[in-house]
């Protein structure tokens, strides 16, 4: 066999390089929002309407996405409400049951990450300076039982992270029965006052325990510094800004806002808070959270349970790049900020077994490295042709070297 000319090396190397420029230029104008090539932004924010895209103009796979369609049928799920998103366009959307895109859901403890979002706002707006602010100087007209030093100094922070060190376990006893801890606190006349007269038997910040009475706190705190209901300053600071569809949101008997559950939404409002977070609290140009806000609510700030840590009201997972909000009987807003994507959904699992949420979200994962609009699959080819050139250039220049010693 003849050894190539030094001509044809040339030429060979004229191709691969052709080759390489050609699949650089391919990806920067196909997938110009790709996670891969920018950061964790959108430049899309959807207003009046929400503009639906192919799920390969976004690099995602629409063959997978109709298999997770179809398990969703097959699983006979009670799902209500499904929004996937990437790049801030919608990918796929799909409702239930007479469900559409304007119907409202109970979130269940989805509300936690909008009420601790609210407080996000307030601090960014000044109503409160920062989250070491101390909770009991929020309320200097109660009388505050069981007082020791570790409840005078339980800050603002502690009670975002669910870290009180107030004696709390609404996990202990059903939801259904009378006792359960968050029934007490509800049915009291009074439960802010309820909450904050519990013993301590924790240093705040040093013990995590799920705690919707804290939750409940931070609307409270809301109110007693806008002097607005929760609901007001949100449709305010929130819900106008950012053309969110908002049904009922209930009180307790103090007239505050349950900042724990009871909010009513739809699933593109829930998408369109994980796209604020994925856009680091900016909409639009708007900044509506501070990005250090943002980026301390969506950081592991304490242990919670196995494959969990928590932030500010958020879910922080440890086993992948994910942070979720996450309600009773299947709602979620699961965000992906290497990815681009936010989904959410809303359901009536109130059944063993009939929450899918966990395939849903590895289905979209799949779609991302699956498919003709794979940018993963793109970049790997790249590399190869990549590393082809370099053996060649290497051969090259030892051919030459050969030749003139």
């Amino acid at each position: 066999m003849k050894e190539l000319s030094g001509d044809m090396m040339s030429k060979a190397l004229q191709v691969l390089s052709l080759v390489i420029m050609l699949l650089v230029l391919h990806i920067s104008s196909v997938y110009p929002e790709s996670p891969a090539i920018s950061s964790n932004s959108i430049s899309y924010f959807p207003d009046d309407e929400w503009t639906a895209t192919m799920p390969e103009e976004q690099g995602m796979s629409s063959a997978v996405l109709d298999e997770m369609m179809q398990f969703i049928e097959d699983s006979e799920a009670p799902i209500q409400g499904l929004v996937i998103t990437r790049n801030g366009y919608i990918v796929k959307e799909q409702y239930w049951n007479y469900n559409t895109e304007n119907s409202t859901h109970h979130i269940f403890s989805c509300t936690k990450s909008f009420t601790g979002t609210l407080i996000g706002i307030a601090i960014k707006e000044g109503f409160i300076d920062n989250v070491s602010h101390r909770v009991l100087d929020f309320f200097p007209e109660m009388t505050i039982e069981n007082m020791d030093s570790r409840k005078g100094n339980m800050t603002l922070e502690h009670v975002l992270t669910m870290t009180t060190g107030l004696d709390w376990n609404e996990w202990n006893i059903s939801y259904t029965h009378p006792d359960n801890m968050y029934n007490q606190m509800f049915g009291s006349g009074n439960p802010i006052q309820f909450f904050l007269d519990l013993p301590t038997v924790y240093d705040p910040g040093t013990h995590w325990m799920y705690t919707t009475g804290a939750s409940h706190l931070l609307s409270a705190i809301i109110q007693q510094v806008t002097n607005m209901t929760t609901r007001d300053f949100a449709e305010e600071y929130l819900f106008e800004p950012l053309n969110m569809t908002i049904g009922g949101w209930n009180i307790d008997p103090q007239g505050i806002n349950n900042g724990g559950t009871q909010l009513y939404v739809t699933p593109r409002t829930m998408a369109k808070l994980g796209l604020l977070y994925l856009n680091n609290g900016t909409w639009d140009g708007r900044e509506i959270l501070t990005e250090e806000y943002v980026t301390q609510a969506t950081t592991s700030q304490i242990y919670a349970q196995p494959d969990f840590d928590y932030g500010y009201q958020w879910w922080i997972d440890t086993t992948r790049d994910i942070y979720s909000a996450r309600g009773s009987e299947g709602q979620y807003i699961f965000v992906a900020p290497e990815a681009n994507v936010v989904i959410s959904i809303t359901a009536n699992a109130d059944e063993g077994g009939e929450d899918i949420s966990e395939e849903i979200l590895q289905y979209v994962l799949d779609s991302l490295t699956n498919g003709g609009g794979d940018i993963t699959g793109i970049l790997q080819v790249a590399a190869v042709i990549t590393v082809a050139l370099c053996v060649v250039a290497v051969a090259v220049l030892y051919k030459h070297k050969v030749k003139t010693v």
